[in-house]
């Protein structure tokens, strides 16, 4: 008993198929694992909303993805400087140390009325721009830079 040629038509085009799917599903992984597009400027705008709200969990989220640590950064740096109520009123974004770091000069006033000015470095990988928290998994902290001479 033989296999028709119309079934071994229809078992080739579904194989040719399910190549193409195989292939589109991959590459489509492959672009969510680089993240999405976000602009210098979006990323600074979303860093004062996340601010703004003390939101920690939206602050971390503007770190790469895959650091070690970068919740508990964003935690301190809610705690240090969230809840301002800013209003940007300005921002210059610079690159002077190359394409892929930019400096942010952010001026706002906060909920008092007063003026606030803060600097935000930002690092790009591919198309995407992030606030540098925490650190490479299975990164060593960065030692801080002291003040005092060895005595």
């Amino acid at each position: 008993m033989g296999t028709r040629p119309g079934t071994r038509r229809g078992v080739a085009a579904l194989g040719t198929a399910l190549g193409a799917a195989l292939v589109l599903a991959l590459a489509g992984c492959d672009s969510d694992s680089q993240g999405r597009t976000r602009a210098e400027r979006e990323t600074a705008t979303a860093y004062v909303d996340a601010l703004n709200a003390r939101d920690a969990d939206a602050l971390a989220a503007l770190g790469r993805p895959g650091r070690e640590g970068a919740a508990e950064d964003a935690r301190g740096i809610v705690a240090e400087r969230g809840g301002q109520g800013l209003k940007v009123t300005g921002m210059d974004v610079t690159h002077e140390f190359g394409p892929d770091f930019a400096d942010v000069a952010i001026t706002a006033t906060d909920g008092r009325g007063r003026d606030h000015r803060e600097r935000l470095a930002l690092e790009r990988d591919g198309k995407t721009w992030y606030v540098p928290l925490g650190r490479k998994a299975g990164g060593t902290p960065k030692p801080s830079s002291g003040t005092s001479r060895p005595g």
